[in-house]
């Protein structure tokens, strides 16, 4: 296994050192950028005998897929494609104008011999996608995501900060995780907040950092007469402060509108909290029984939801009860299923 970084100032591939890397990566030893050697990896020798696979979020890479991958498949080598999601092309409204650009570049249908993908419903995007262009679908296999999240061991109070136990401690919320940006529809959780959860005696905790084309809604946000005592937007958190929102969370809310795979939903149900998600098919897919459904852009369907949890608590604890029997795809499995698909 040859790792490939892509130096754009000399416009080539530099070998980076495996065991320096797998160092770095499984043991937090050595620096990131030492591990890239001098060795220089020209695109005239992945040729015969060769694999490229091409990892996901690949496209902003100066390399345009639409040059290299014809170049290299003609040398005989094979090229296999990580695919996570094409909302760049079914959903571009939600994505950056530069980013939908070079995705439409580095897509490649027509070049790859295989394509790893984590959902079907992606599957079925692509084959839409490769009806349009008349080009063939190459063989698509379904791996998901790795969803061990929440194996160790719960988060103390004395991991996080005072400020987030505080955030925590001001009262019962409903969390929402992921960078804040347009098709996450962060929005909808705060009409809910305003159409019956605040009455309901319920906070709102967004969790991420703010993303692109959401001025106009982060300026709604902090200006919300309950910002910071009940609406609360909370960025730069690490991997402990998240477990710990998520463990103390009455609920997850997951209301995308559209979505590669959707990890918040895995985590938040490993994690024990219960996750109200808007009704798209790759949730479905993901999550299944696992979560409770409403119509997309249907918040007060939400807010219905949560009223009838909070006044029936049995019926909440059963909730909690049943996501013990979820059983996720480890991330060992998940890497070891897309080696034998690359095999």
């Amino acid at each position: 296994i040859v790792l490939l970084h892509y130096n754009a100032r000399e416009n080539i591939y530099h070998r980076i050192d495996n065991k320096k890397f797998c160092d770095f990566y499984l043991k937090g030893k050595g620096v990131k950028n030492k591990m890239i050697t001098a060795q220089k990896v020209p695109w005239e020798e992945i040729g015969k005998d060769c694999i490229f696979f091409d990892l996901d979020a690949a496209w902003m890479c100066r390399v345009k897929r639409s040059w290299l991958l014809p170049r290299i498949k003609a040398q005989g080598a094979g090229i296999i494609a990580h695919i996570y999601d094409i909302i760049s092309i079914t959903h571009p409204q939600y994505c950056l104008q530069r980013g939908v650009y070079n995705f439409m570049d580095y897509i490649g249908v027509q070049y790859a011999d295989k394509i790893i993908v984590n959902a079907a419903a992606t599957t079925a995007e692509l084959q839409k996608l490769a009806d349009r262009m008349q080009v063939a679908l190459p063989e698509c296999k379904v791996v998901p995501l790795g969803a061990n999240f929440g194996k160790g061991k719960p988060v103390a109070e004395e991991e996080v900060s005072e400020e987030l136990r505080k955030v925590v401690q001001d009262g019962p919320y409903i969390l929402m995780v992921g960078t804040v940006e347009p098709r996450k529809n962060h929005k909808l959780l705060l009409e809910a907040y305003n159409q019956g959860l605040k009455q309901m005696g319920y906070n709102v905790v967004f969790a991420g950092y703010l993303g692109w084309n959401m001025e106009a809604f982060a300026e709604k946000l902090h200006a919300h007469p309950d910002f910071g005592k009940g609406v609360f937007h909370l960025e730069g958190l690490n991997d402990k402060a998240i477990g710990y929102l998520y463990q103390h969370a009455e609920f997850l809310a997951f209301c995308s509108y559209t979505e590669g795979f959707g990890l918040p939903l895995i985590e938040g149900i490993c994690r024990g909290t219960p996750v109200i998600a808007a009704d798209i098919p790759v949730s479905r897919e993901v999550a299944g029984e696992y979560c409770l459904w409403f119509e997309q852009d249907n918040p007060a369907q939400l807010c219905e939801i949560v009223r009838e949890y909070k006044e029936d608590r049995e019926k909440y604890q059963q909730l909690k009860e049943k996501l013990k029997t979820y059983h996720p795809m480890d991330w060992d499995v998940c890497g070891k299923r897309m080696l034998e698909e690359i095999r």
